[in-house]
């Protein structure tokens, strides 16, 4: 992996890695990264510097400071993380004399407005205590693939962002974790509706919520209605049960307490796209 001297920058070698290869060879279309890079000791502070694309920057060492435009300066230690967003300036870097160690990567495409509404990007905020390890890790996999020239490694380095995009998200995300965590116990209830006749006034209020907070939660977790999402709990269980069983039908409809074959059948085929006969045939 190249590095050069920038003594503006940085007193050690830097690694700076643009693209490698053209892209009309990559499969991704909708995402592709600009530059990725590694400062270890960065000295320089920049004042309204302007990004032409979004940039997600770690920072393993060191202090300084950040500030978007609009926005308040916010400090900056070993295990912050900040996004650099187009449209707006910064002033960024450590403090005279001091240093901090950086890495970036900076991307651009389509479907970065996808990442921006599911919430994977956030700008003016600088994040405190995320997992340093485990990102630098992500952050040496992306400069690696960038660095190798192969299509397939470019195409990589960009499902390595998402990833990485989707770690942070997790770490950062201090009201949503609550909340997965309280979803994961309530799809843990939901399961027994599978085989057993629990109802979702009972789930609901075990976890002490009311019913229409439950169908909230579970329609904002999943996308579907709290009937549909326990139709399609039922729905792939009836396919394991189809593909690893030699259980009729019926038989199967009334352990998932459907009273109606023939209703049951046809939410199989509503859910999976084919008949329960069907799915058995095909194996």
């Amino acid at each position: 992996m190249s590095q050069h001297m920038d003594y503006m920058i940085s007193p050690y070698p830097i690694r700076i890695m643009d693209p490698k290869v053209e892209a009309s060879r990559l499969r991704l279309k909708s995402v592709a990264i600009h530059q990725a890079g590694h400062l270890p000791g960065r000295i320089l502070f920049r004042r309204e510097a302007e990004f032409e694309h979004w940039a997600l920057v770690l920072i393993t060492a060191g202090t300084g400071s950040y500030l978007e435009s609009g926005g308040r300066q916010q400090q900056v230690r070993s295990g912050s993380l900040f996004f650099f967003r187009p449209g707006y300036s910064y002033n960024f870097g450590p403090p005279p004399g001091g240093f901090w160690d950086e890495y970036y990567i900076s991307f651009y495409g389509k479907r970065v407005e996808e990442w921006l509404e599911a919430g994977l990007l956030t700008g003016g905020t600088v994040f405190q205590g995320v997992t340093v390890h485990k990102l630098q890790t992500f952050f040496e996999e992306v400069l690696s693939q960038m660095d190798s020239g192969d299509a397939e490694d470019a195409d990589l380095a960009c499902l390595t962002l998402e990833r990485m995009l989707l770690g942070v998200a997790r770490q950062t995300g201090t009201q949503e974790r609550p909340q997965s965590e309280a979803m994961r116990k309530i799809r843990t209830g939901l399961q027994a509706c599978v085989y057993g006749k629990t109802e979702p006034e009972q789930i609901a209020a075990e976890h002490h919520i009311s019913l229409s907070t439950l169908r909230r939660q579970v329609r904002n977790s999943t996308g579907y209605p709290l009937h549909e999402y326990i139709h399609r709990l039922k729905m792939a269980e009836a396919k394991h049960l189809l593909l690893n069983t030699s259980l009729q039908v019926q038989e199967i409809a009334g352990l998932l307490q459907y009273g109606d074959p023939f209703y049951f059948s046809r939410l199989y085929k509503k859910y999976m796209g084919v008949s329960p006969q069907f799915s058995r045939s095909s194996m």
